[in-house]
């Protein structure tokens, strides 16, 4: 088993070589970006990450691999007020086992109505951009330390009369390191293809996101920090810093900061445990007259 997840390793090294290297000639053409919004409030509230933060029921989206480790079965939804009045709706549902994990995840960026003038400025028509995308994530334990997971979806996008439906996959690897309630995670997000929009085709943009989690015990309280650091085909290297307190698994408190970000920088959060429900609060800052964002979920665990 460990020669097998040496194998894996090292093609996964092996295909994200380009990607580390420089922007690629594409830069600022790529489509498909709602795929990369946080996809709940404590995503969001962790610097759009929380990978290493066991109160996420869809960290599978990020990291593929992520999710197998505590057993559960959780059904979640979030609303999400997105930048210049868009809205961004997720559902979410997960289950594992500790030997596997099975997720679904279907995700909606709305526009609203938009309206569509002649060069007289007068108006002649209103249209409704569309965005929908369907995950799926398939994760298994290889070792007792090691877990290796694959996201494959299918996404639509529409502008006005024109649309493209494109395939995409992720791959995820995670390691429990020797050192206490710690995780290292791998992924290679957003492979894929599609049909052409306007006679030219719309590219997903590749990206490397690496993941490591800590966290600390004492007694009625648990602090959980990460550090992240993403590197998209069309972007520098960026990075994040979080923090998750819990207070007697009832209160959650959440801290983030994005580094290298052009109008990202702070996130918060706060989330309440109740029985078999969780209540979860996001906010986002955003500079160069962009808005903040604010987003709301709610999940049930069965």
């Amino acid at each position: 088993m460990i020669k097998r997840f040496g194998l894996i390793l090292t093609a996964f090294l092996l295909a994200l070589a380009p990607l580390a290297a420089q922007i690629h000639d594409n830069a600022g053409e790529y489509g498909y970006q709602f795929l990369d919004i946080s996809t709940n409030p404590v995503a969001m509230a962790l610097a759009g990450r929380g990978i290493g933060s066991g109160s996420t029921i869809a960290s599978f989206i990020r990291q593929p691999a992520s999710a197998v480790r505590e057993s559960h079965r959780s059904l979640g939804a979030s609303h999400t007020f997105w930048l210049a009045d868009t809205k961004f709706t997720n559902l979410n549902y997960s289950f594992s086992n500790r030997r596997s994990h099975f997720g679904l995840a279907l995700r909606n960026l709305d526009y609203g109505e938009l309206e569509i003038r002649d060069d007289n400025g007068y108006l002649i028509g209103q249209y409704r951009p569309l965005n929908v995308d369907l995950t799926g994530n398939f994760a298994l334990r290889l070792t007792p330390s090691f877990y290796a997971g694959a996201n494959l979806g299918i996404a639509y996008e529409k502008l006005d009369t024109d649309s493209s439906v494109g395939a995409h996959g992720d791959l995820g690897l995670s390691w429990l390191p020797p050192l206490e309630n710690s995780m290292f995670s791998l992924a290679l997000r957003n492979l894929g293809l599609s049909s052409a929009m306007d006679e030219e085709s719309t590219l997903f943009a590749p990206s490397v996101e690496l993941d490591l989690s800590k966290q600390f015990d004492f007694n009625t309280t648990k602090l959980n920090l990460e550090l992240s650091g993403i590197k998209a085909v069309d972007e520098n290297w960026k990075g994040a810093l979080s923090g998750e307190l819990s207070l007697y698994d009832l209160i959650l408190v959440r801290l983030g900061y994005k580094v290298g970000y052009d109008a990202e920088d702070l996130t918060a959060g706060l989330g309440v445990r109740w029985n078999r429900f969780a209540i979860d609060y996001g906010w986002a800052a955003y500079s160069s007259r962009l808005n903040d964002v604010h987003s709301f979920g709610l999940s049930y665990n069965f």
